[in-house]
């Protein structure tokens, strides 16, 4: 059921897309923040501001910071890029995208008291932490590389068919992309694919005497590939925060959260012999889905300490995100073939069509801790400087059993291997630029959380740190406000677009190069009361 887990090293240089955890631990514990659009135009940055719904999520004493009760409701519309340049070919998707970053309500309880605790504030509702959705296509001609290769090395090490991975070279074999040489000289290679070119050897015993042959891939026949992958989904955190008020100088808060968190890839993997260099395979699809859905629970508190009027400084511990993730994954091939292929047993076809499902299992991941110091100036009724700087070591991630006692060590120790700690970066500014109308402007840096020296991840993953800019305005009377914010994402990274064995000669000419946008408008309601 979980046999990637077995065969972490050749997936963690192979596969991009379906069975990849090492992959979703780091996609689970990164955030975006979404939230109001005022938090979101100052990028974020409220670790020691306060006074906003997002406080509840980075550090909830700023909770404390209320002074009036508040609803808040913020429709957003994601719109994401990806342009894709592989084997000289230029290619662009994207994908737009509707959805609530934030629904909040605050309430405020002035006790009246002249010194100690003055005000009680306490909130509910949903910020959204990050967002899945995007659209990839890829286009590369005369490609040097296959997946069929990968396959077919996998069946060649297994061996016996009855062993093979359903949803990989299993898949390949019923479909007869991967077919077997019956003759008995044969005893090495017996495996293989009509997109590859194979030489023979001659395999003698330790007295010279000749044993049989072997067969050993030394290229692949020219041909063209396409990939097209759909991702949909978000983490959206449900909390319940409060936050006291001591002096008016002094500020605690706590936060609980539940976690809602669902995950959905479907890709299709085409490769096709354009340019006739075989014999028999014409061109194959290959249709794969995953689905992630879970739920999860997280504790933040956090303090803020005003020591002048003009300052603010902050500091803010989240505990992991303790997740029980339900997985569900399915791949179907449809191969064509210019000449009927099969055998007497199973019949001959020129197309043949399989679908296989994985039974359907669930793990647990708990991702880093995280800290946040921070700090901002109130410049009087000028404008707000506000800076929160973050700090999470993604080799802590873990995964374990949900009760079938499996066995995560190994995996656990590969990623404290492949991944370090990062410190991340938010900077925000606000100016009032008359009684009632503001400007703000935002940035965000996320650190790379790859270890550069990790061999098996240095060819696709050497630096996936990323920067986000933000602007927008508001306007505000004493009861009522609307607030905008734009925000843009943009990252350059390398992409996998198929397994290939890690020793291949040929490995890095699988490889794609994406640069992914997210364009982000936000609109927030506010009523005070």
């Amino acid at each position: 059921m979980k046999r990637y887990i077995i065969t972490i090293l050749i997936i963690l240089a192979g596969h991009i897309a379906f069975g990849q955890d090492f992959f979703d631990a780091l996609r689970y514990s990164q955030t975006n923040y979404g939230g109001t659009a005022r938090s979101v135009s100052m990028g974020s940055a409220f670790g020691s501001l306060g006074g906003d719904f997002i406080s509840a999520s980075i550090n909830p004493a700023g909770m404390g910071l209320y002074r009036s009760g508040e609803f808040t409701l913020s429709p957003t519309l994601n719109i994401n890029g990806a342009d894709a340049s592989y084997l000289g070919t230029n290619s662009s998707d994207n994908k737009y995208r509707f959805n609530f970053d934030n629904i909040s309500y605050v309430g405020v309880i002035n006790t009246g008291s002249a010194s100690g605790i003055m005000s009680v504030s306490f909130g509910f509702g949903v910020n959204r932490l990050k967002n899945f959705n995007n659209n990839i296509s890829i286009v590369g001609n005369n490609a040097e590389t296959t997946l069929l290769s990968y396959y077919t090395d996998m069946a060649n090490k297994i061996g016996d068919p009855t062993k093979f991975y359903k949803l990989e070279e299993g898949l390949a074999y019923d479909t007869w992309l991967i077919d077997y040489d019956n003759n008995e000289e044969v005893l090495e290679g017996k495996y293989f694919n009509d997109l590859s070119n194979y030489s023979s050897y001659v395999i003698n015993d330790e007295n010279g005497n000749f044993k049989g042959y072997g067969y050993k891939e030394v290229g692949v026949k020219s041909h063209n590939q396409r990939k097209s992958v759909r991702t949909s989904g978000r983490i959206d955190e449900y909390v319940m925060s409060l936050g006291l008020n001591v002096n008016h100088k002094l500020f605690f808060g706590g936060s609980i959260s539940l976690l809602d968190l669902e995950y959905y890839q479907s890709s299709t993997f085409t490769e096709s012999d354009d340019y006739q260099n075989s014999n028999y395979f014409k061109d194959y699809s290959m249709y794969s889905s995953l689905n992630h859905s879970g739920a999860g629970v997280n504790f933040k508190a956090g303090l803020i300490y005003r020591p002048f009027k003009m300052l603010r400084v902050g500091l803010a511990v989240h505990t992991p995100n303790f997740y029980t993730i339900n997985c569900s994954e399915s791949n179907t091939i449809d191969a064509n073939f210019d000449q009927p292929v099969g055998d007497n047993t199973n019949n001959y076809s020129n197309n043949w069509n399989y679908t296989s499902t994985a039974d359907d299992y669930q793990f647990e991941l708990e991702t880093p801790f995280k800290t946040i110091a921070s700090a901002s100036l109130l410049f009087g009724k000028l404008g707000i400087v506000s800076v929160d700087y973050e700090w999470q070591n993604y080799a802590n991630a873990k995964f374990r059993d949900s009760g079938d006692n499996w066995d995560y060590s190994s995996k656990n120790t590969v990623m404290a291997n492949m991944y370090q700690s990062t410190s991340n970066l938010r900077i925000g500014a606000e100016l009032r630029a008359t009684d009632n109308f503001f400007l703000r402007a935002g940035y965000q840096h996320l650190g790379n959380p790859w270890v550069d020296n990790y061999e098996e991840t240095a060819v696709a993953n050497r630096n996936d740190s990323f920067n986000t800019y933000s602007a927008g305005f508001g306007y505000r009377q004493q009861s009522f406000f609307i607030d905008f914010a734009y925000r843009l994402s943009d990252i350059s990274t390398a992409y996998k677009v198929h397994a290939m064995v890690p020793n291949d000669p040929m490995n890095g000419k699988n490889i794609a190069q994406l640069n992914y946008t997210n364009s982000q408008a936000t609109i927030t309601l506010g009523f005070r009361f």
